[in-house]
């Protein structure tokens, strides 16, 4: 006898089962039992086949990208240019006349600052003035207690007198006559010293001593400070020693007078970078007629480090750094319609038109270079196109789309 199993499975759309059948069996003659010990394994295993069968073509099936979006999710190769352009915006370059400004930060200080002294020895009686007032050339500042002096005057008066009417009798030579002169001439020379006159215009700036103090000759009692020029003292920074030189023009503003602009130059810079700081001490040199600038105001300086008249100006975010140096994206353009509905707008517009084409990396050298901006010596042209903000990362040959172009730096 002879027995023959089929399983028959399921139709799937687009999936192709295999045939699976069971070997046939013989039984053998009359009265042998057919006990089926090796039909159920095998039945078992033609099944767990057939189930991971299905479930490999399913997963084939269900999960296969489509041929066009595997090509679209390729990496283009090295060197090769993305199949699609990058939206851009640009710059269209002009020739335009640059300053550039460094601000700094300072003090009001006398352009020639004098100490005052005593020529002699005495306690101060008087102080004819007051810290920051006006003294004319030939005033008295201050006086020393002159009760000494007038003594040795009138003592010297008198042996004056008593020595002429010696000679004029003949008792002494005129030797004798000519040196009581000279005694009394240096007593009211040293009346004179008490006095402390004001060797030019200016003002007071500090007081070292008070009515009432001894002082000598060595000991400075005050300051006086010519105000017709005065200096603006500022500190510049490590980073910008550089930019500064001297005869550069400036302009100086303080808090008292917010409206008023006074103009200086570069008169004197430090040769050496002082302090924690680390700072380059430099003095502003300020024509102060009216007197208005006081030493020890606050002063605001903008410093013009750098001016070029007709120069090739581009942002700094048009440059990309090389190993070789700077280089920057020229669009080489091809003019198409424009890809946004809206009203037409008026040639020299932004954002009037886009335009299609592809960038060249072009190297350029720098005349100047500032925080916001690149001063260009040679490598672009009036009139071309420079990127300065893209999405992604550009290189020589990629195409572009310029969505905005601008025309004013500053």
């Amino acid at each position: 006898m002879k027995f023959n199993f089929r399983i028959k499975l399921p139709k799937l759309p687009g999936i192709k089962l295999p045939k699976i059948g069971i070997p046939r069996i013989k039984l053998g003659g009359a009265g042998k039992i057919f006990r089926p010990r090796v039909l159920v394994p095998l039945v078992v295993i033609a099944a767990v086949v057939v189930v991971a069968m299905l479930q490999a073509r399913l997963k084939e099936k269900l999960f296969k990208k489509p041929a066009a979006a595997e090509k679209a999710m390729k990496a283009p190769a090295e060197g090769e240019a993305p199949q699609e352009p990058i939206l851009v915006k640009t710059y269209k370059i002009q020739k335009k006349d640059f300053e550039d400004t460094l601000p700094l930060l300072g003090t009001i200080k006398g352009y020639k600052e004098i100490g005052l002294k005593f020529e002699a020895t005495g306690i101060i009686e008087s102080f004819n003035f007051k810290e920051g007032e006006r003294i004319e050339e030939g005033e008295i500042i201050a006086t020393l207690n002159q009760k000494d002096a007038l003594l040795k005057i009138r003592y010297n008066e008198i042996e004056a007198d008593k020595i002429q009417k010696l000679f004029d009798i003949g008792a002494i030579n005129s030797f004798k006559l000519e040196q009581a002169k000279l005694e009394l001439e240096s007593s009211k020379r040293e009346l004179d010293k008490t006095y402390l006159y004001a060797p030019r215009s200016g003002a007071l700036g500090t007081k070292d001593a008070e009515v009432g103090e001894l002082v000598n000759p060595n000991d400075k009692i005050g300051t006086l400070i010519d105000s017709k020029e005065v200096f603006a003292e500022v500190g510049i920074i490590e980073k910008d020693v550089g930019k500064v030189k001297l005869g550069q023009t400036a302009v100086v503003t303080v808090d008292t007078y917010p409206d008023i602009e006074f103009s200086g130059t570069v008169d004197n810079i430090a040769p050496v970078i002082e302090g924690k700081s680390r700072t380059q001490t430099a003095k502003i040199k300020v024509k102060n007629p009216e007197g208005q600038l006081l030493p020890g105001m606050f002063a605001r300086v903008s410093c013009a480090v750098y001016k070029a008249q007709g120069a090739v100006v581009i942002p700094n975010s048009a440059l990309d750094k090389t190993e070789e140096g700077y280089v920057t994206y020229v669009v080489k353009k091809t003019e198409t319609p424009a890809l946004t509905a809206g009203p037409e707008k008026k040639e020299g517009e932004e954002g009037a038109k886009e335009e299609e084409g592809a960038v060249e990396a072009r190297p350029i050298k720098a005349a100047y270079r500032s925080g916001e901006f690149f001063v260009v010596k040679e490598g672009l042209e009036e009139g071309e196109l420079v990127v300065v903000e893209t999405q992604e990362k550009l290189k020589d040959g990629v195409k572009v789309i310029v969505t905005e172009t601008q025309e004013a730096l500053f």
